[in-house]
C-alpha cells in the first residue's frame, strides 16, 4: 500500500519555505560581528545585499539575468542567492577573497554541504544558486584534483572566491581595498608583538632564560659571543622554542636554537 496523501500548504516557492512578502536573509549559523567579528566591510556588504530581492535587475543585472530569461528571477531564486552570498562573506578572505578557514596547514576550502547548513537551506536550493552565482561572475569556482598513489584522481573542496564587482556594486570598493591592506599587514603586525625585537625585550628575554633550569652545555658556539646580529636571532629562535616546548631545559633550547640557525645559514658555522 502506498502512503497516504499528506496536504501541504505552498507558501510560495515550490514548497521551500519561502514566503515572498517576507523573504528570510538571517542565516541558520549568523556571522560574529563587531569586535572579534567578520570585518565590517563583509558585513556591510552582506546587508547590502538585501536590496537585490526588491530590485533585481537595478541591483545586480548580471545575476538576474544568470538563467537565460529575460524574465525577472523568481523571489525564491532570489532569496537563495543573497542567502547563500551571505554564508559565503561569511567566511571569506579578506587578502584573496577566498572562501573558506586558514589553518596551520594551509586554506581549507569549504564544501557545499557544510555552506548549505549555515543557510538553512537545501542543498539543492544551495547548488541552483551557486550555480547562478557563477554563471553572472560573482562568485568563481576552481576544482583542484589529488593524485592518488594507484594513480586515480580524487576531487577536493571547490575554492571558491568572492569577486570584487560585487563590492564595487554596493559602493564598497574603496572599503574593501582598505581593508584589504590592512589585512595584509595584520599578521606581519602579530608576529612583531609575539616575537621580541629592540634592546629591552632581548634582555628581558635573556632574564627569562636564566630562570630555565639546566646549564649551558660545553658545545662551541657556532658564532662568536660578541656578534650582537647572531645573538639577536638566537634569542628570538629561544623565545619561539620555548613558547613551543615550555618542559625543554635551557642546555636544549639553546641547543636546538643553534641547531636551526646552522641549517638555515651554514656558511656561518
Amino acid at each position: 500500500m502506498g502512503r497516504a496523501y499528506v496536504p501541504r500548504e505552498n507558501l510560495g516557492g515550490n514548497f521551500c519555505g519561502h514566503a515572498p512578502l517576507s523573504p528570510r536573509f538571517t542565516l541558520a549559523r549568523p556571522a560574529k560581528t563587531g569586535k572579534g567579528g567578520i570585518p565590517h566591510v563583509l558585513t556591510l556588504c552582506a546587508e547590502r545585499l538585501r536590496a537585490y530581492y526588491y530590485s533585481p535587475r537595478k541591483v545586480i543585472p548580471s545575476l538576474d539575468l544568470a538563467n537565460g530569461s529575460e524574465r525577472q528571477q523568481r523571489s525564491e531564486r532570489r532569496e537563495a542567492c543573497v542567502l547563500l552570498l551571505t554564508a559565503l562573506l561569511k567566511y571569506t578572505d579578506l587578502t584573496s577573497l577566498q572562501v573558506g578557514i586558514p589553518t596551520q596547514d594551509g586554506f581549507l576550502s569549504l564544501t557545499v554541504d557544510y555552506i548549505a547548513k549555515q543557510t538553512g537551506m537545501t542543498l539543492k536550493r544551495v547548488e541552483r544558486a551557486l550555480a547562478d552565482l557563477k554563471t553572472s561572475g560573482l562568485v568563481t569556482i576552481a576544482q583542484p584534483r589529488k593524485r592518488l598513489p594507484d594513480g586515480s584522481w580524487k576531487g577536493r573542496a571547490a575554492v571558491k572566491a568572492i569577486s570584487r564587482h560585487l563590492f564595487t556594486v554596493f559602493g564598497l570598493d574603496r572599503r574593501l581595498k582598505k581593508e584589504r591592506a590592512k589585512a595584509r599587514k595584520r599578521p606581519a603586525r602579530k608576529a612583531g608583538k609575539q616575537a621580541p625585537n629592540g634592546q629591552a625585550n632581548l634582555a628581558r628575554l635573556a632574564l627569562a632564560l636564566k630562570a630555565l633550569p639546566g646549564k649551558l652545555g660545553g658545545k662551541p658556539k657556532r658564532k662568536p659571543p660578541d656578534d650582537w646580529e647572531y645573538r639577536r636571532r638566537l634569542n628570538l629562535k629561544l623565545a619561539e622554542l620555548k613558547e613551543k616546548h615550555w618542559d625543554w631545559s635551557r642546555e636544549r633550547l639553546i641547543e636546538e636554537a643553534e641547531r636551526i640557525l646552522f641549517d638555515l645559514d651554514p656558511h656561518h658555522a
